[in-house]
């Protein structure tokens, strides 16, 4: 069961979900990822070139994305 993951040997984010996701300070897009060889997820940007990276700038080899959940808000 994938659980919302998309592997990224079946597709990478699309125009529709690269704009849904971006995020103007680092020019380009933010989703969570499973890198290869990592434990657990994480947030990485994705730019429209194919490349994962993270803050820095420094790229990784991403298995699996997907969108951000909307963020946690207490009901009024």
């Amino acid at each position: 069961m994938s659980n919302g993951w998309i592997p990224t040997t079946e597709r990478l984010p699309d125009q529709r979900e690269f704009i849904e996701s971006y995020v103007r300070s680092a020019y380009a897009a933010e989703f969570l990822v499973s890198i290869d060889g990592a434990d657990k997820a994480t947030t990485l940007y994705y730019s429209q070139t194919g490349v994962w990276f993270d803050g820095n700038g420094d790229p990784y080899n991403v298995v699996a994305w997907m969108k951000l959940p909307k963020r946690y808000r207490e009901k009024a």
